[in-house]
């Protein structure tokens, strides 16, 4: 009985944490390069220029999308930013937008 409770506390609390630092992890392997190394930091405008767009367009903190629209954007593709349904999991998209969501959070 000792083990399931040792065992429930260890998925309880500690999951999320693993499932938060994959996402990060898949956000700087995937978004990064692009974007910047995290959601909250400065995107340069030589970065934007290359990309042809912004470096408002490219800013996550300076988005004003909701949750779905961003999962619609990364899983399709919208202008400069390519799609990657076919590159990532339904759920990766969407620990790295919720990663996204919770690092503007805290800001």
């Amino acid at each position: 009985m000792k083990k399931f409770w040792i065992s429930l506390i260890i998925v309880t609390f500690f999951m999320p944490v693993i499932a938060f630092a994959d996402s990060r992890a898949d956000y700087r392997a995937t978004c990064a390069s692009c974007h910047s190394p995290y959601p909250t930091g400065h995107v340069d405008k030589e970065k934007a220029k290359l990309l042809k767009t912004t470096s408002k367009k490219l800013a996550l903190s300076a988005s004003e999308m909701n949750r779905e629209e961003m999962i619609a954007i990364t899983e399709k593709g919208k202008g400069v930013m390519p799609a990657y349904k076919d590159k990532l999991t339904k759920d990766q998209i969407t620990g790295i937008v919720d990663y996204i969501l919770i690092s503007i959070k805290k800001k």
